[in-house]
Protein backbone atom coordinates (compact mmCIF):
# COMPACT_ATOMS: atom_id res chain seq x y z
CA UNK A 1 0.00 0.00 0.00
CA UNK A 2 1.52 3.79 -1.05
CA UNK A 3 -0.39 7.02 0.18
CA UNK A 4 0.77 10.44 1.13
CA UNK A 5 -0.98 12.83 3.09
CA UNK A 6 -4.62 12.01 2.84
CA UNK A 7 -3.53 8.98 0.76
CA UNK A 8 -1.38 7.60 4.11
CA UNK A 9 -5.05 7.95 6.29
CA UNK A 10 -6.18 5.11 3.79
CA UNK A 11 -2.73 3.38 3.72
CA UNK A 12 -2.04 3.51 7.59
CA UNK A 13 -6.06 2.53 8.85
CA UNK A 14 -6.14 -0.18 6.24
CA UNK A 15 -2.25 -1.94 7.60
CA UNK A 16 -3.99 -1.25 11.18
CA UNK A 17 -7.14 -3.36 10.12
CA UNK A 18 -6.09 -6.06 7.98
CA UNK A 19 -5.06 -8.38 10.52
CA UNK A 20 -8.90 -8.39 12.21
CA UNK A 21 -10.78 -7.36 8.55
CA UNK A 22 -8.56 -9.22 5.94
CA UNK A 23 -6.17 -11.67 7.54
CA UNK A 24 -5.83 -13.51 4.96
CA UNK A 25 -4.49 -10.36 2.95
CA UNK A 26 -0.78 -10.97 2.06
CA UNK A 27 0.62 -7.63 3.23
CA UNK A 28 4.12 -7.19 1.89
CA UNK A 29 4.67 -3.53 2.53
CA UNK A 30 3.11 0.01 3.65
CA UNK A 31 4.69 3.49 2.22
CA UNK A 32 2.67 6.59 3.68
CA UNK A 33 4.04 9.96 3.95
CA UNK A 34 2.94 13.19 5.49
CA UNK A 35 1.00 11.47 8.22
CA UNK A 36 -1.94 12.83 10.40
CA UNK A 37 -1.31 10.56 13.45
CA UNK A 38 -3.34 12.86 15.87
CA UNK A 39 -5.69 15.14 14.15
CA UNK A 40 -5.89 17.39 17.98
CA UNK A 41 -2.58 18.13 17.48
CA UNK A 42 -2.93 19.36 13.58
CA UNK A 43 -5.65 21.08 14.34
CA UNK A 44 -3.37 23.08 16.94
CA UNK A 45 -0.67 23.50 14.52
CA UNK A 46 -2.76 24.83 11.69
CA UNK A 47 -5.63 26.81 13.39
CA UNK A 48 -4.69 30.49 12.38
CA UNK A 49 -2.20 29.59 9.58
CA UNK A 50 -1.94 31.18 6.59
CA UNK A 51 -2.23 28.02 4.29
CA UNK A 52 -3.75 25.28 5.56
CA UNK A 53 -6.20 26.79 8.10
CA UNK A 54 -8.20 26.58 4.92
CA UNK A 55 -8.69 22.87 5.27
CA UNK A 56 -10.07 22.97 8.83
CA UNK A 57 -13.72 23.46 7.62
CA UNK A 58 -13.62 21.08 5.31
CA UNK A 59 -12.33 18.39 8.09
CA UNK A 60 -15.42 19.73 9.85
CA UNK A 61 -17.79 18.85 7.21
CA UNK A 62 -16.28 15.55 6.31
CA UNK A 63 -15.45 14.28 10.04
CA UNK A 64 -19.43 15.43 11.04
CA UNK A 65 -20.59 13.76 8.49
CA UNK A 66 -19.04 10.59 8.69
CA UNK A 67 -20.01 10.39 12.62
CA UNK A 68 -22.80 11.75 12.20
CA UNK A 69 -22.76 14.84 14.33
CA UNK A 70 -24.99 17.47 13.83
CA UNK A 71 -22.81 20.38 13.01
CA UNK A 72 -25.58 22.73 12.48
CA UNK A 73 -25.64 22.45 16.71
CA UNK A 74 -22.17 23.74 16.95
CA UNK A 75 -21.25 26.59 13.83
CA UNK A 76 -21.96 30.53 13.83
CA UNK A 77 -23.25 32.19 11.45
CA UNK A 78 -19.70 32.53 9.83
CA UNK A 79 -19.05 29.07 9.80
CA UNK A 80 -22.20 28.21 8.02
CA UNK A 81 -21.11 30.33 4.98
CA UNK A 82 -17.60 29.05 5.11
CA UNK A 83 -18.84 25.11 5.46
CA UNK A 84 -21.61 25.56 2.84
CA UNK A 85 -18.43 26.61 0.52
CA UNK A 86 -16.35 23.90 1.27
CA UNK A 87 -19.01 21.01 1.41
CA UNK A 88 -18.71 19.85 -1.93
CA UNK A 89 -15.42 20.94 -3.27
CA UNK A 90 -12.22 19.80 -3.39
CA UNK A 91 -9.12 20.62 -1.56
CA UNK A 92 -7.46 22.70 -4.18
CA UNK A 93 -10.71 25.04 -4.67
CA UNK A 94 -10.31 26.12 -0.49
CA UNK A 95 -6.69 25.19 0.44
CA UNK A 96 -5.37 29.02 1.54
CA UNK A 97 -8.77 30.42 0.15
CA UNK A 98 -8.90 31.27 4.11
CA UNK A 99 -5.39 32.71 5.45
CA UNK A 100 -5.23 32.97 9.26
CA UNK A 101 -8.87 31.14 9.79
CA UNK A 102 -9.63 30.00 13.25
CA UNK A 103 -11.26 27.61 14.96
CA UNK A 104 -13.48 29.86 17.03
CA UNK A 105 -14.37 31.57 14.13
CA UNK A 106 -16.68 28.78 13.22
CA UNK A 107 -18.38 27.75 16.16
CA UNK A 108 -20.70 29.15 18.20
CA UNK A 109 -18.51 31.38 21.02
CA UNK A 110 -19.86 28.71 23.97
CA UNK A 111 -18.14 25.76 21.72
CA UNK A 112 -14.80 27.59 21.03
CA UNK A 113 -12.68 25.28 22.18
CA UNK A 114 -13.78 22.74 20.39
CA UNK A 115 -11.71 20.43 21.53
CA UNK A 116 -13.51 20.23 24.98
CA UNK A 117 -16.93 19.25 23.25
CA UNK A 118 -17.58 15.49 23.88
CA UNK A 119 -18.39 14.92 20.32
CA UNK A 120 -15.33 16.12 18.78
CA UNK A 121 -13.30 14.65 21.60
CA UNK A 122 -14.71 11.36 20.81
CA UNK A 123 -14.15 11.89 17.01
CA UNK A 124 -10.34 13.03 17.47
CA UNK A 125 -9.63 10.40 19.79
CA UNK A 126 -10.42 7.35 17.87
CA UNK A 127 -8.72 8.62 15.32
CA UNK A 128 -5.75 8.62 16.93
CA UNK A 129 -3.50 6.47 14.64
CA UNK A 130 -1.16 3.24 16.44
CA UNK A 131 -4.63 2.90 18.75
CA UNK A 132 -6.66 0.08 16.74
CA UNK A 133 -6.72 -3.05 18.54
CA UNK A 134 -4.34 -5.64 17.65
CA UNK A 135 -1.22 -4.70 15.42
CA UNK A 136 -0.34 -4.47 11.88
CA UNK A 137 2.19 -6.74 10.41
CA UNK A 138 3.80 -5.66 7.67
CA UNK A 139 7.11 -3.78 7.07
CA UNK A 140 6.44 0.60 7.03
CA UNK A 141 8.46 3.24 5.25
CA UNK A 142 7.20 6.24 7.07
CA UNK A 143 8.10 10.22 5.56
CA UNK A 144 7.32 13.32 6.72
CA UNK A 145 8.94 17.06 6.10
CA UNK A 146 10.03 19.36 9.14
CA UNK A 147 10.31 22.58 7.69
CA UNK A 148 9.97 24.88 11.10
CA UNK A 149 11.04 22.34 13.96
CA UNK A 150 7.67 21.49 14.00
CA UNK A 151 6.97 19.52 11.19
CA UNK A 152 5.67 20.62 7.56
CA UNK A 153 3.43 23.26 7.69
CA UNK A 154 0.56 20.69 8.46
CA UNK A 155 2.02 17.49 9.63
CA UNK A 156 3.73 17.03 13.01
CA UNK A 157 7.06 15.28 12.69
CA UNK A 158 7.32 14.25 16.14
CA UNK A 159 3.87 12.32 15.97
CA UNK A 160 5.58 10.65 13.03
CA UNK A 161 8.22 9.52 14.96
CA UNK A 162 5.45 8.18 17.75
CA UNK A 163 3.70 6.51 15.55
CA UNK A 164 6.77 4.66 14.05
CA UNK A 165 8.26 4.12 17.75
CA UNK A 166 5.08 2.10 18.14
CA UNK A 167 5.13 0.38 15.55
CA UNK A 168 9.03 -0.77 16.29
CA UNK A 169 7.61 -1.18 19.65
CA UNK A 170 5.12 -3.82 18.55
CA UNK A 171 8.17 -5.62 16.21
CA UNK A 172 7.15 -4.25 12.94
CA UNK A 173 10.28 -3.30 10.58
CA UNK A 174 10.11 0.59 10.13
CA UNK A 175 12.16 2.93 7.89
CA UNK A 176 11.21 6.48 8.74
CA UNK A 177 12.45 9.65 7.19
CA UNK A 178 12.28 13.00 8.17
CA UNK A 179 12.89 15.50 5.53
CA UNK A 180 14.66 18.60 7.11
CA UNK A 181 13.70 21.98 5.50
CA UNK A 182 11.31 20.40 3.86
CA UNK A 183 7.20 21.60 3.37
CA UNK A 184 4.55 18.95 2.86
CA UNK A 185 4.04 19.59 -0.64
CA UNK A 186 8.26 19.50 -0.94
CA UNK A 187 8.54 15.85 1.40
CA UNK A 188 5.99 14.32 -0.78
CA UNK A 189 8.78 14.69 -3.80
CA UNK A 190 11.34 13.78 -1.34
CA UNK A 191 9.20 10.79 -0.44
CA UNK A 192 8.30 9.50 -4.12
CA UNK A 193 11.08 7.76 -5.18
CA UNK A 194 12.55 5.88 -2.18
CA UNK A 195 8.64 5.01 -0.83
CA UNK A 196 8.37 3.19 -4.65
CA UNK A 197 11.75 1.61 -4.36
CA UNK A 198 10.59 0.21 -1.16
CA UNK A 199 7.70 -1.40 -2.26
CA UNK A 200 9.58 -3.02 -5.29
CA UNK A 201 12.22 -4.47 -2.86
CA UNK A 202 9.65 -5.65 -0.63
CA UNK A 203 8.02 -7.50 -4.20
CA UNK A 204 11.04 -9.23 -4.65
CA UNK A 205 11.06 -10.48 -1.33
CA UNK A 206 13.44 -8.83 0.24
CA UNK A 207 14.01 -8.21 3.56
CA UNK A 208 12.63 -5.01 5.61
CA UNK A 209 15.66 -4.11 8.02
CA UNK A 210 14.31 -0.33 8.99
CA UNK A 211 15.87 2.28 11.41
CA UNK A 212 14.00 1.17 14.44
CA UNK A 213 16.78 1.39 16.92
CA UNK A 214 17.46 5.55 16.01
CA UNK A 215 13.90 6.39 15.98
CA UNK A 216 13.10 8.02 19.10
CA UNK A 217 9.94 8.04 21.35
CA UNK A 218 8.18 11.49 20.17
CA UNK A 219 5.40 13.15 20.63
CA UNK A 220 2.44 11.16 23.24
CA UNK A 221 -0.12 10.13 21.57
CA UNK A 222 -2.38 10.07 24.70
CA UNK A 223 -6.32 10.56 23.88
CA UNK A 224 -7.77 13.89 25.05
CA UNK A 225 -9.02 13.62 28.51
CA UNK A 226 -12.79 13.24 28.11
CA UNK A 227 -15.46 15.90 29.28
CA UNK A 228 -18.75 15.88 30.37
CA UNK A 229 -21.91 17.80 29.56
CA UNK A 230 -23.00 20.38 27.14
CA UNK A 231 -20.16 22.07 26.73
CA UNK A 232 -16.55 22.94 28.25
CA UNK A 233 -15.90 26.45 29.01
CA UNK A 234 -11.97 26.12 29.51
CA UNK A 235 -10.09 27.79 26.47
CA UNK A 236 -7.21 25.58 26.71
CA UNK A 237 -6.31 21.78 25.76
CA UNK A 238 -4.79 20.06 28.17
CA UNK A 239 -2.82 16.39 26.68
CA UNK A 240 -2.30 14.06 29.52
CA UNK A 241 1.12 11.93 28.59
CA UNK A 242 1.76 8.46 28.60
CA UNK A 243 4.88 7.09 27.46
CA UNK A 244 5.06 4.77 24.35
CA UNK A 245 8.17 2.74 25.56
Amino acid sequence: MYGYSGGSIAADWAAELAPRYAPALNLVGVAMGGIPVDLAHNLRYVNGSKGWSGVVPAVMVSLTRAFHVDLGRYRSAYGAKIFAQVRRQCIGSFLGAYPGLRVAELVQRRYRDILRVPAFTRIANRLIMGSAPGRPRAPFFMAVGNADGVGDGVMIAQDVEALAHEYCRQGDPVELNVYKGATHTEAALHFESPAVAFLLARFAGERAAGNCSSIPPGNSLAPLPAHHGRHARSTTVTLRSRSLQ
